[in-house]
């Protein structure tokens, strides 16, 4: 998940906002040790490291994403705040009306990389057969897929069935394109004999705005100008990333250690002066849902549909908005709103417990009390998830429902979750890529629809829907994706709760910038 809706934002349209982002880490471990300070043309970014590596066939995570959107050019982007519609980014494209064959077409754009060689066709082949053949997290966007040249302007791609969300996945930073003949003579290859990771993690091979300077990852990332850049040149030239924890990021940005800093919670971020810094929230990816087991050896309470029905008048969205932090929005399916195929939000249940009683009636429920399992150690964006768990048995009781609340760790939680033995409990998503056909797992017989015994067998109609969205092709995609979502929400284990929002903060000497819901700054456009 790696290119969302972005919000430019100007210092006179900025208000502060109580927004909802918490901290991953439990200390410190960079900060001005370094002797890295802001001011000039530096830029100091203060955040709670997600880091695994940086190259980016293996990298699937928050923050070495970010880091990557900076190093590398993709053929497609997306235009700021519509990723409903691919734009041209080092290629052009167009795909077969059979949605089986995309082909980029890619005209000289000036771009370079680092050394100053050109990017060509072969360099575009070489990346993307590189991601498929290393294995690693994101290989799977490219699954089914035969990379081919077609000539030194043109890469065909080639999947084994209709594959309409291609453009959407090809604008993700896993897809920035190397510079394959430095790769090639550093281990790299188009196979799980690829050595080239640790050369990426510390050289930059990209023709993106900036190169890789120092890398380490427990601590501190910093990036330099790439000279070789065919986009406008950035007003700050270094960029010093630091993982510090979300209190001494409060510290920082009062006290102008910093310029931006990534993960502070609600209550840190209504605890700022007011004008003192600029606040960006933006809609992120997450979903947050309430699952209830479809199969009856599981729960025969949970696996009923008036049950269920009952339970999804039961909530009180207002409370849960008001636990998320401003700017949280409802959804009325767990595609979120901003996406192709996301179901209007006015199409969500509202609370009545007039509903509630009758379902609960049809159901023949009698207040049991229901495991409900959750993670007790999690925060997602804001949302307390140990919170919310809490507050969702408290009005749920007051429509006649009872919960007996189970939590763990995350890890243990997990486990149990995929087991598929779980009553019920919260659950939340990220996208991968801003496309519907990456819901699909949310569907009966898929991978997170398991994990809540829906299998294909009980929903015929949904199926239906289903293989007919398979089957649509442009304009007609988002309608018949927003039919299958809406019938499978009515019908299947997962309630809606809330799609929280993602906040950036911003010291006033900073006129501009862009804000985007995966990579949260982009370094490049800041004024």
């Amino acid at each position: 998940m790696k290119r969302y809706p972005k919000i430019i934002v100007s210092a006179a349209a900025i208000t502060c906002l109580a927004a909802s982002m918490t901290a991953c880490s439990s200390g410190d471990k960079g900060g001005d040790a370094s002797g890295d300070k802001k001011g000039g043309d530096t830029l100091v970014v203060q955040t709670s490291f997600d880091l695994m590596t940086i190259d980016p066939a293996r990298q699937f995570e928050f923050t070495g994403s970010t880091v990557d959107d900076a190093i590398y050019q993709t053929v497609l982007n997306f235009d700021n705040g519509d990723f409903t519609k691919p734009i041209d980014g080092l290629c052009s494209y167009e795909i077969s009306d059979d949605s089986l064959v995309t082909t980029l077409t890619c005209e000289d754009t000036g771009a370079k990389f680092s050394n100053g060689d050109p990017v060509t066709v072969d360099d575009i082949v070489w990346s993307f057969q590189r991601l498929q053949g290393v294995q690693g997290n994101p290989s799977f966007y490219l699954d089914g897929v035969t990379i081919a040249k077609a000539d030194d302007k043109t890469v065909t791609l080639t999947s084994e069935t209709a594959n309409p969300a291609i453009p959407y996945i090809l604008p993700n930073s896993n897809l920035g394109i190397l510079n394959s003949k430095v790769v090639q003579e550093n281990g790299g290859t188009t196979d799980e004999s690829d050595g080239a990771e640790q050369f990426l993690n510390t050289n930059s091979q990209g023709s993106g705005p900036y190169v890789i300077e120092t890398y380490e990852p427990d601590s501190r990332v910093v990036l330099t100008y790439n000279e070789h850049y065919n986009g406008p040149e950035p007003k700050f030239k270094r960029v010093v990333m630091n993982n510090v924890s979300a209190e001494t990021q409060l510290t920082d940005i009062q006290s102008g250690q910093a310029n931006v800093v990534l993960d502070l919670s609600p209550d840190q971020v209504a605890s700022l002066p007011e004008g003192s810094v600029q606040v960006s929230s933006v809609p992120s990816t997450k979903t947050i849902y309430i699952f209830a087991n479809d199969n009856p050896e599981v729960s025969d309470i949970t696996s009923n549909e008036d049950f269920r029905e009952a339970l999804s008048y039961a909530v009180d969205y207002d409370k849960v908005l008001e636990l998320a932090g401003e700017g949280a929005s409802r959804m009325a399916s767990v595609v979120p709103n901003e996406f192709l195929g996301a179901v209007p939000v006015d199409k969500a249940p509202e609370r009545d417990l007039d509903k509630v009683k009758a379902a609960l009636e049809k159901a023949g429920y009698n207040g049991e009390a229901i495991p409900f399992h959750y993670n007790s150690d999690s925060t997602v964006l804001g949302v307390n998830i140990a919170l919310l768990a809490e507050s969702l048995q408290a009005h749920l009781k007051e429509a006649g429902i009872n919960i007996d609340l189970k939590p763990a760790p995350a890890a243990t939680q997990l486990d149990g979750y995929r087991s598929g033995k779980q009553p019920m409990g919260i659950g939340n998503w990220g996208a991968d890529f801003p496309d519907p056909t990456n819901y699909l797992t949310f569907t009966p017989g898929d991978a997170v629809s398991m994990r809540a015994g829906w299998v294909a067998e009980t929903a015929p109609e949904v199926m239906a829907l289903k293989e007919a969205a398979a089957k649509a092709t442009g304009d007609a995609r988002g309608p018949a994706y927003e039919a299958l979502f809406e019938a499978a929400t009515k019908t299947g284990p997962f309630i809606p709760l809330v799609q929280p929002v993602q906040t950036v903060v911003v010291d006033n000497t900073i006129t501009s910038f862009v804000s985007n819901a995966d990579n949260s700054f982009e370094f490049a456009t800041a004024k």
